[in-house]
């Protein structure tokens, strides 16, 4: 992964080396931005990778506009999708992606819920700020079925 943020991370990891206190590295999650107009973000699991590894999945598209009112509040002619890809079998994410407004700040939520492992249900209990574009997470996990 060609990132800066990756190369950030690694130099983390070396540095805990060099000071005697190993970390080993993890990879999975990590995020991928397109920095256009609108921003694409992605993190995990796509669903061919996913099938490659023999996962059982189950995944959710969502048009923003018509999820929340984020968009409706940040610009004049809204647009954006949000994609989920859970693991049926743990009950955990494993794939996102995001393309609209911004969505390389908040394809945060969804890296950090695949890298930690955080079980569906925990995230669908999760309290969104009105109006974000996070809350379309929260209107994803609604619909998504495992």
């Amino acid at each position: 992964m060609p990132f800066t943020h990756v190369a950030k991370y690694q130099g983390q990891i070396a540095s805990a080396a060099i000071l005697g206190t190993p970390t080993k590295a993890s990879y999975n999650g990590i995020p991928r931005v397109v920095f256009s107009n609108p921003e694409i973000a992605a993190a995990g699991l796509t669903k061919v990778q996913a099938d490659e590894q023999g996962i059982s999945t189950a995944a959710v598209e969502l048009d923003v506009t018509q999820a929340i009112a984020r968009p409706w509040t940040y610009e004049r002619e809204p647009r954006g999708h949000l994609g989920l890809l859970a693991d049926t079998e743990r009950g955990t994410l494993i794939g996102a992606w995001a393309v609209a407004p911004l969505s390389g700040e908040w394809i945060h939520q969804a890296s950090l819920a695949i890298r930690a492992q955080i079980p569906i249900e925990t995230l669908r209990d999760q309290v969104a700020q009105f109006p974000t574009y996070n809350e379309a997470y929260q209107a994803a996990m609604d619909k998504l079925r495992l």
